[in-house]
């Protein structure tokens, strides 16, 4: 199953293949690894990946985002649609910040609405997550709730209320 809006595209991850080649080089990069998983966190081997991707998998729809360029689809990150959380991961740094982010929660939005859910949440923002924040406020998303995780670091939870 893909989801496209032309420029980007969503498609699922196929648990069969286990495929994450480019997701290991993500789960790498510090940017991610801080803003994902906390200041202390150390790069994902390929096999911590995959586990990763089967949990996500079970709890939602895992999808890889891909954009389109130079007329061929690029892996860039991944996003999993569920019903308590909202993960998403831009682990290309050259397309961070760029609208990829806006176009995949729109995308994941009109999702949710086919599949009957009222309303979608991502879990646990960052506060210092700058990017973060402007892009699900930027689709309509609103915090209803704030705590401070177990290493002092403040978060939000936002939700967006789907309107029928």
């Amino acid at each position: 199953m893909c989801l496209t809006d032309g420029v980007v595209r969503l498609s699922r991850w196929d648990p069969a293949s286990g495929d994450v080649a480019e997701a290991a080089a993500w789960y790498g990069d510090p940017d991610v690894l801080y803003y994902s998983e906390g200041a202390d966190a150390q790069p994902f081997s390929a096999e911590r990946v995959r586990n990763m991707y089967r949990i996500l998998n079970e709890i939602g729809e895992l999808y890889l985002i891909e954009v389109q360029q130079n007329g061929q689809w690029t892996r860039i990150g991944d996003v999993t649609l569920a019903p308590h959380t909202l993960p998403i991961v831009i682990g290309d740094a050259r397309w961070r910040s760029r609208g990829v982010g806006s176009r995949v929660l729109r995308l994941l939005i009109g999702r949710a609405r086919e599949l009957g859910w009222t309303s979608l949440t991502a879990k646990n923002i960052w506060m210092d997550n700058v990017r973060s924040l402007r892009l699900f406020e930027s689709v309509g998303f609103r915090q209803v709730e704030s705590g401070v995780d177990a290493a002092g670091r403040p978060y939000g939870r936002y939700v967006l209320v789907l309107e029928e």
